[in-house]
């Protein structure tokens, strides 16, 4: 999606946008190796929606012509059991769609194809980066599956954009290029995935669409989710932090959803027609390549997405992280000026990852086991703070509505400290140790 995304940017910049991909891209919505997480749940946060509409106006006429579920109010549709009990259920104006991930992603890759100077390139492998002798990128080295004996081994450029994910190779090549080690920062909750899709059974009376149950840290390391997909599907995904990772077999994978806090999701799929195995996935750790501490940095080269920061999928962040990312792109290059561009990139973009990681990060630290990078005095007063400011948005929708809009990147986590706020969260827990949350608080219903 990164990339993509950022061909779509790059498309009204350059007379020229070459998009080239590992994979083979597949015709339709339909699992490909290179996504392996697209199997289970996925949710475009409200920003992220916002910004691929912005980029693609004809998007949701084509997910809702691709069977996609009509937009699904995030309060009133959506059921959500948080650490501190169920939100609120009213019609809250926050919309987003569900879909398949691969729908989603085959829907935005034929809006790049179509774009009349992008040309999408698939079974291309990178191999290095083409440098001048003045320390300019300019172009890249392939390796080209089944090619013709004529087919480029090389494509040059005026600006390459490594947008490859997790396993980006741009470290060693930057190394090897003389720009020093990098650092990184790893945080890892140690968070699994199983997931397996239904069809809808039309006897099972509910009052949600989708369904969203979270870990209760410290000690409760288990959730799920049951989200609605095209083709009257469920997507039901079971999560598993701390090591306590979903199983894959069939009656393991039933257990489990009866052991979470509440019984709504297993009585929902307990007599649901299942749909194929059931996957699972545990490469979910936090892992932040830090580009912008670099001393220097070579001309012609800009990295985003994935390949720079990478989230616990659980908190939904990453799709709409790299809409953002594409949209510090586009400014960047609106600024004009291509000397330092990708210098003044690497630190634009660390500065808008500063929320996103810090969202995802100060949650993973609410479980004991969790490892990497450093807890900080304020991630202590968030620990205390931030349970207490949920109980209270259980009881009050307009804090809900706020702490909704920090989660969805659509406000910054500064309006949840504003004095008036804290000090309505301040009374609310004097009235009582309301920051212990027991299990009965938490099934007690909607």
């Amino acid at each position: 999606m990164a990339g993509l995304l950022a061909a779509r940017v790059l498309s009204a910049h350059f007379n020229e946008v070459l998009l080239l991909d590992r994979d083979h891209f597949p015709d339709g919505p339909v699992p490909r190796k290179g996504v392996p997480q697209a199997r289970h749940v996925h949710l475009l946060l409200m920003k992220g929606r916002m910004i691929l509409e912005s980029l693609f106006p004809e998007l949701p006429a084509d997910l809702l012509a691709a069977g996609a579920v009509p937009p699904v109010d995030l309060a009133a549709d959506m059921a959500w059991l948080s650490p501190v009990g169920w939100g609120p259920r009213f019609a809250s104006g926050m919309t987003t769609f569900f879909c398949s991930r691969d729908l989603l992603e085959s829907s935005v890759r034929a809006r790049v194809a179509a774009l009349p100077n992008v040309r999408l390139i698939s079974d291309c492998e990178v191999r290095e980066l083409l440098v001048t002798p003045g320390s300019v990128v300019s172009g890249v080295r392939v390796r080209q599956r089944d090619a013709a004996p004529d087919a480029p081994t090389e494509y040059h450029a005026e600006l390459v954009v490594d947008a490859s994910g997790r396993t980006s190779r741009a470290p060693e090549w930057l190394e090897s290029l003389g720009y020093g080690h990098l650092e990184e920062t790893h945080v890892n909750a140690f968070l699994g995935y199983a997931s397996r899709f239904y069809t809808i059974p039309t006897n099972f009376k509910r009052d949600w669409h989708a369904l969203f149950i979270q870990t209760r840290p410290p000690h409760g390391t288990r959730g799920g989710a049951i989200f609605p997909m095209e083709g009257g599907r469920w997507l039901v995904t079971l999560v598993g932090t701390a090591h306590d990772y979903p199983p894959t077999d069939e009656a393991a994978f039933l257990e489990f959803a009866r052991s979470l806090p509440t019984p709504e999701l297993y009585e929902a799929v307990r007599h649901a027609e299942a749909l194929g195995r059931i996957y699972g996935y545990q490469r979910t750790e936090n892992q932040w390549r830090h580009f912008e501490r670099l001393a220097s940095w070579p001309e012609g080269l800009v990295v985003l997405g994935d390949a720079v920061c990478a989230f616990n999928p659980v908190y939904a962040q990453g799709m709409s992280v790299a809409a953002l990312g594409a949209e510090v792109l586009d400014e960047s290059l609106r600024a004009g000026g291509s000397i330092g561009l990708g210098r003044k990139f690497q630190r634009q973009l660390a500065h808008m990852l500063e929320v996103p990681w810090s969202l995802a990060t100060s949650e993973d630290y609410r479980f004991p086991g969790t490892t990497g990078g450093q807890r900080s005095l304020a991630l202590r007063f968030a620990h205390w703070y931030l349970p207490r400011l949920q109980l209270l948005s259980v009881e009050q929708r307009d804090v809900y509505l706020k702490f909704v809009q920090v989660l969805h990147l659509l406000a910054p986590p500064s309006i949840l400290l504003a004095p008036t706020l804290v000090a309505r969260v301040l009374r609310y827990a004097l009235k009582g140790d309301r920051g212990q949350v027991t299990p009965e608080s938490q099934i007690s219903g909607q």
